[in-house]
């Protein structure tokens, strides 16, 4: 491999030979002989190819990283690098993505649907997250080969060039963006299971994964749906402090998903009886599955289905919540995995991780309160994790309050960045809060936080004024 180091004024830093790859997180760049340079990959701003079998990074503080000579490495290193631009910024979604490459608002761009959010990746800037509840319309043109997507905040999205994965991408789209909507319905039906099926749609329809649903609204449903769901979502030791919050002004109430339990299949390749020979020349119009019982047998191993509510009921939706099998249960004792296509065959299908969704220090779906006071604050307090600070930002209305909650899903519900030193060289955060904005805002109206402690009624009344 050859490498240029290249000033922001144009001048020649170091060339030479030497060797890349991705290691501890960050590119590193070891030359033959000189100095070893190491690029985090938030400092890297734009990749480009200003020709054939060479790699330019353009990098924060206006440097230029060029790499050449890279080889059938070069593939590798760059979609390392793509991985980790993403992650470093928090952009990353959850559970494993589908990648498409692209062009998105003419510029040529990598677009991965996750589980619950569509990240775009561009070869120059940032990446963008996009929450599927936020995605509020899908459209094509005349020609079906350019999508566009309307975002409340920004103007319509253009993709395109997607070639012949055109129509994959659509339906993956909008499968995952169903299957996200489903999980939130059969998770609050398992929490409500008095509720009838016209007010269950209701309910799912306002509490959209990640977005706040206002008290009110909950409760012109039905009366009882919001103090059910309050009493569901709460550890034992939020419950007075939620009592004293819904006391203080306009309340919302929040579910938000944080981690993936589908499990991906591993082993060998379909077993094939050794002593007979392959058939290679199929019927072009025969089914996917074998005739009779080997038939029904694969069918039933590649079908597979998403949180059985209706087999374990309440249990598993307390056990998302991370507060355990309250009545119901059934899936405390571990996994269950289908079971194997041969006893001597060394292969795991995919399968629902049931025992991840009852880790009761990291819960699967997060439950939150959101109240705006009189004086102008907006309190955000998590119900079910223990050790949550309850952190105030100022607020002026209702739409100020809609934008903070966008920005707390934009960067999952991750608070750390928010009260941590964001200006000195040693901040981890320091890039972070430069260069995303949903971190720039809520930064900006932090105005500080209540640790859950003996005296965290005080703390509250004084960053409430």
């Amino acid at each position: 491999m050859r490498y240029r180091l290249i000033a922001d004024g144009g001048a020649l830093l170091d060339e030479g030979d030497g060797s890349a790859e991705m290691a501890g997180g960050a590119l590193v760049v070891t030359p033959e002989q000189g100095t070893v340079l190491r690029v985090a990959p938030g400092d890297v701003v734009e990749v480009r190819e200003p020709q054939p079998y060479v790699v330019q990074l353009l990098l924060s503080d206006g440097a230029r990283l060029e790499l050449s000579r890279l080889g059938v490495m070069r593939t590798q290193l760059l979609a390392e690098l793509s991985e980790a631009r993403v992650a470093d910024t928090g952009n990353d979604g959850i559970g494993t993505a589908t990648a498409f490459p692209g062009w998105v608002d003419g510029v040529p761009a990598e677009l991965r649907l996750y589980d619950d959010a569509l990240v775009i990746v561009p070869e120059a800037g940032l990446a963008e997250k996009l929450p599927y509840p936020f995605i509020q319309a899908v459209t094509t043109d005349g020609t079906g080969y350019t999508i566009g997507l309307s975002v409340p905040g920004r103007p319509p999205i253009a993709v395109g060039r997607l070639a012949r994965r055109t129509s994959e991408f659509l339906d993956l789209l909008q499968a995952r963006t169903a299957a996200a909507g489903g999980r939130t319905s059969h998770f609050l039906a398992a929490l409500l299971p008095g509720l009838g099926p016209v007010a269950l749609r209701s309910v799912a329809g306002l509490l959209r994964d990640g977005l706040a649903a206002p008290r009110e609204a909950l409760e012109a449903v039905e009366p009882t749906v919001f103090p059910a769901l309050l009493e569901a979502a709460c550890r034992p030791e939020r419950v007075a402090g939620a009592r004293q919050l819904l006391g203080l002004g306009q309340v919302w109430l929040g579910f938000k998903q944080t981690a993936s339990v589908q499990r991906a299949g591993s082993g060998a390749g379909p077993w094939r009886d050794s002593a007979r020979p392959p058939v290679l020349d199929h019927d072009a119009h025969a089914g996917s599955f074998a005739p009779g019982l080997p038939g029904m047998f694969a069918a039933g191993m590649v079908s597979g289905f998403d949180g059985p509510f209706d087999t374990y009921g309440p249990g598993l939706a307390f056990g998302l919540l991370g507060l355990g099998a309250m009545g119901g249960g059934g899936y405390e004792n571990g996994p269950h995995l289908p079971r194997q296509v041969f006893p001597h065959q060394p292969v795991t299908p995919a399968y629902t991780d049931y025992a991840a969704l009852t880790d009761r220090t990291d819960p699967a779906v997060l439950a939150f309160l959101l109240c705006l006071t009189p004086s102008g604050r907006l309190v955000y307090e998590v119900l079910n994790a223990p050790d949550h600070a309850t952190y105030v930002f100022t607020c002026r209305d209702t739409d100020q309050a809609a934008q903070l909650n966008r920005a707390l899903d934009l960067l999952g519900f991750r608070v750390e960045g928010i009260a941590a030193d964001a200006d000195s060289a040693a901040s981890e955060y320091r890039k972070a809060a430069q260069r995303l904005p949903a971190l720039r805002v809520l930064r900006e109206r932090f105005a500080g936080r209540a640790i859950h402690t003996e005296g965290w009624e005080g703390q509250l009344a004084g960053l409430l004024g």
